[in-house]
């Protein structure tokens, strides 16, 4: 499940062109891509000292921690990516499939309406609306 968010991510990433560039955030990235998730953390917490009003680095610290499976502090780092820009889809995104698969539906419905209101791609858009009718359909049986 896990690598389901994170190659869903790297391909709402690059469509919806999330990232800042930073070489760094990219040596962390294509790190946790290769299955080193301790060496990505390495990186992405020093960042953190220094940036900690980057909202990309709470991106990158979010995936490391949902890789690691440690899904609180991943559920922290995206939460907190939004604390500094709310419209970041992606964060929507990994928070809307987090609070799905903790069964706090109402939570994922708010984050799938965010990506509806947010997200410039239509196929996204749709996908969104299909969980939201799906999740509601839930909350009224």
């Amino acid at each position: 499940m896990k690598k389901l968010f994170i190659s869903l991510f790297f391909f709402f990433a690059a469509v919806c062109s999330v990232w800042a560039s930073s070489e760094e955030l990219e040596k962390a990235l294509n790190l946790l891509n290769a299955g080193k998730p301790d060496e990505a953390m390495n990186i992405v917490s020093e960042k953190l000292k220094t940036e900690t009003d980057s909202a990309d680095n709470y991106m990158a610290m979010g995936l490391i921690q949902l890789e690691k499976g440690n899904y609180a502090s991943a559920k922290e780092n995206f939460q907190q990516a939004l604390r500094l820009n709310r419209k970041i889809v992606a964060a929507h995104y990994m928070l809307a499939m987090i609070y799905e698969k903790e069964d706090n539906i109402e939570q994922a419905v708010d984050k799938w309406q965010k990506i509806v209101k947010y997200s410039k791609d239509d196929t996204l858009k749709s996908l969104a609306k299909k969980h939201i009718k799906q999740l509601k359909g839930e909350l009224s049986d």
